[in-house]
């Protein structure tokens, strides 16, 4: 009856989900003048047309007492989105969430009734129309029949992981139903074969206190539910806004990371950190949402804003971050440091700001100073053409450039056509195509295997001294 209530209801059969949950017909009234009342005050609201409406409003993952509701984005700027239910029993107030979320995930919600929930998009006092979806929850009733499980606890706790135990029923049973919320609202629903006694909850977040909830069934028949509790392992930094912070948390392995922008719950953002190169810290590229792995600044004419805009909000923050550049020509390789890395926002076309220059490849950077960016649709550099068509890239030219890590790849032919391949003047002149670049940022003062060089020699020095002494 479980899953048939809950199919019913992902279908929108209100009334025959009502009469599986046990709810009578005036329910089902007194809901429908409830909502009436709702979408007569909605007519009061005023909307902006210049903000779209979230669409595809839906209800999944219902169990009892929580829902996940998704929506497909909208496509004008916005601030984010707010989220609202009401029922028989009275409205929930505005929730809100972030611009980047297509998810969420309510809980507290009364078993076995029917909700409606709205959701609208807002930017500043502008607020889109309201989206609207219903979902009906579930009763599960406890039956005499099927004991509970018994001695649950949790037990090693990592940042991201527990363990839960328990010992099995006496009753014969299909499995267990385990359920978890956490105090930042987080919740899931898992399904657990019957021969298990342990499970490990993963994906969590750190230093966070988790309520873990189990229950046996058997069909449609359901133990008591019990419960225990257990706070994940904290971090120097919950929601770490660069690679060094994930760093200081303790992970040392080059990977896929977690960042928020500015230390912004709200702006996740998937990275892949380099904690090799001189000391490790670096943020070497950012992941998109298409699921297109792009070189922190390698990314094509097409998709310029989008990745564009992401750089300009990490970098512009009171932190100063410095920029690398690795290259490599076959077996060969240089590099270049520079003490200061920003880009300004789309209204000044991304115009870049580059610091001091150290390093084995020679400066070809500064030469680019200042420039805004220019692609093959928009023409900012100060030469007769347009750089990006006449070099095959997008990049900060100027007239037209001394480095040109967007060019066409693949082409190393010492000829002029190699001026259209990916350059970088000082170390290998126009005529050479370079093989291998990345590009990485970290907060600038990171500890750096430089300076640890540095220090250490220092340290020699004095203890020499103090022994001549």
């Amino acid at each position: 009856m479980h899953l048939l209530a809950s199919v019913l209801c992902s279908l929108g059969a209100v009334k025959l989900c009502f009469l599986l949950n046990g709810v009578f017909k005036d329910r089902i009234e007194l809901v429908k003048k409830s909502v009436k009342v709702r979408l007569s005050i909605l007519t009061f609201l005023v909307v902006s047309a210049d903000i779209d409406s979230p669409t595809n409003l839906v209800a999944t993952e219902v169990t009892e007492d929580t829902a996940t509701v998704s929506w497909d984005p909208v496509q004008a700027q916005t601030e984010g989105y707010m989220l609202s239910y009401t029922s028989a029993e009275g409205s929930s107030s505005d929730i809100p969430v972030g611009r980047d979320s297509t998810s969420y995930r309510l809980v507290g919600l009364r078993p076995g009734v029917l909700h409606t929930v709205y959701i609208w998009a807002y930017r500043g006092d502008k607020v889109s129309r309201k989206s609207s979806t219903e979902l009906c929850l579930l009763t599960i009733t406890p039956h005499a029949e099927l004991d509970a499980p018994t001695n649950f606890l949790a037990q090693d706790e990592t940042e991201s992981s527990l363990m839960v135990y328990w010992d099995r029923p006496q009753a014969e049973i299909d499995g267990y139903i385990l359920t978890y919320s956490s105090t930042e609202g987080s919740s899931e629903e898992i399904l657990v074969g019957s021969d298990s006694t342990s499970y490990m909850l993963t994906g969590l977040r750190p230093g966070v206190l988790y309520t873990v909830y189990i229950l046996a069934f058997k069909g449609s028949k359901a133990s008591t539910k019990i419960s225990t509790q257990a706070e994940t392992v904290g971090v120097l930094y919950p929601f770490p806004m660069d690679c060094v912070q994930i760093m200081k948390n303790g992970n040392k392995k080059s990977g896929v990371y977690t960042i928020y922008i500015a230390n912004d719950r709200s702006k996740p953002a998937e990275v892949f950190c380099d904690m090799d190169t001189d000391g490790g810290g670096w943020l070497v590229r950012m992941i998109f949402k298409l699921k297109i792995i792009s070189y922190l600044l390698h990314i094509l004419c097409l998709s310029v804003p989008s990745g564009l805009d992401k750089i300009y909000e990490l970098t512009n923050t009171p932190t100063q971050y410095e920029l690398r550049f690795d290259l490599g020509l076959g077996s060969e390789r240089a590099y270049a440091v520079y003490d200061n890395f920003k880009i300004a926002p789309v209204k000044q076309k991304f115009k870049l700001t580059i610091g001091k220059y150290s390093g084995t490849a020679g400066d070809a950077m500064t030469y680019h100073q200042g420039r805004p960016w220019t692609t093959i649709d928009s023409d900012n550099d100060i030469a007769l053409g347009n750089c990006a068509l006449t070099h095959r890239g997008a990049w900060w030219y100027k007239n037209c450039h001394l480095a040109n890590l967007n060019g066409k790849w693949g082409d190393n032919r010492h000829s002029m056509v190699s001026e259209q391949g990916v350059n970088w003047e000082p170390w290998k002149g126009h005529l050479t195509s370079i093989d291998f670049t990345e590009m990485k940022i970290r907060p600038l003062g990171a500890l750096s295997s430089r300076k640890r060089r540095s220090l250490m020699a220092r340290e020699k020095s004095r203890k020499t001294n103090l022994q001549k002494k």
